[in-house]
């Protein structure tokens, strides 16, 4: 059959590496990368999100920058404790504006087309919490890469 060329751990470093790379390049020079065996493209993707109001006007669709938004309160109401600051209607909240990407948001996009894997439709595609962290500090930092939209 098969005989064993590597030992696990060594093909296991080879893999981390590879995979490490390939995230470098979708991150930092917006590569897209073409997965084997037809699976499809993965590239980041931009879009700017528009902002939309609910019946009250109050915006309803970005997401709360919660740090931001509890040092305001502790600011405009010094002597609430935070259990009752529930009971306080109309509060105001900080949203994140993504201003340092002009409003974009910067998203992992699996692009299925041409793909030959079954019940593809079911399946996503998801960074890790330590590549979203890494893709935060490349957009935020100074060479920032172009990204599709």
């Amino acid at each position: 059959m098969y005989e064993k060329v590597v030992d696990y751990k060594t093909f296991r470093d080879v893999i981390k590496a590879f995979n490490k790379e390939i995230v470098r390049l979708l991150v930092e020079e917006g590569a897209e990368f073409k997965m084997p065996d037809r699976l499809g493209t993965i590239r980041l993707r931009k879009y700017k999100r528009r902002i939309e109001f609910n019946d009250e006007g109050r915006i309803k669709n970005l997401p709360v920058n919660w740090k931001m938004t509890w040092e305001l309160w502790d600011r405009e109401y010094p002597n609430v404790v935070r259990s009752e600051m529930k009971y306080i209607k109309g509060k105001p909240l900080v949203y994140h504006l993504n201003e340092h990407t002009d409003g974009y948001r910067i998203y992992l996009y699996w692009n299925k087309k041409g793909s030959n894997a079954r019940n593809k439709g079911v399946y996503a595609f998801q960074f890790t919490s330590v590549n979203n962290r890494y893709l935060a500090r490349v957009v935020q930092g100074d060479n920032k890469p172009e990204y599709y939209e």
